[in-house]
């Protein structure tokens, strides 16, 4: 699947996200963020709502080539926060479908910095098809 063809999606966008990969049949996909100045906690890190919808944001695009492109709604994300979330290097956020069924799929995501083998966050998201 070609990047470059997939629709914008201005919270991508906001986020400073560009796709970096996405499987036709949605099995794996890829998005590199570098967040804004204004998505930090008083820590100077990213904050926590805004790493749960990067995740959100790549499950959801990979959630729509292995559903079909049938509608859907994200039924449930737990994020694992394992370390800090820095600003100041790019993030890459990838998601691996465990499961797709007729009613719902099930993925499994990670955060990390761009070049660090080291994971942030851990992600599990339950997306249920209408």
């Amino acid at each position: 699947m070609n990047p470059e063809e997939l629709p914008r999606i201005p919270s991508r966008e906001f986020m400073g996200g560009s796709v970096q990969s996405v499987a036709a049949d949605g099995t794996r996909a890829c998005v590199r963020f570098l967040p804004p100045e204004g998505m930090t906690n008083p820590h100077g890190t990213v904050q926590g709502g805004f790493v749960a919808a990067m995740i959100d944001d790549v499950v959801s695009m990979a959630t729509w080539f292995a559903g079909g492109e049938r509608t859907f709604v994200t039924s449930s994300l737990n994020c694992y926060y394992l370390r800090p979330v820095p600003t100041d290097v790019p993030l890459l956020v990838s998601s691996q479908l465990v499961r797709v069924g007729q009613r719902q799929a099930v993925f499994e995501a990670s955060v990390s910095a761009e070049g660090s083998e080291s994971i942030l966050v851990k992600g599990i998201q339950v997306q249920q098809f209408l």
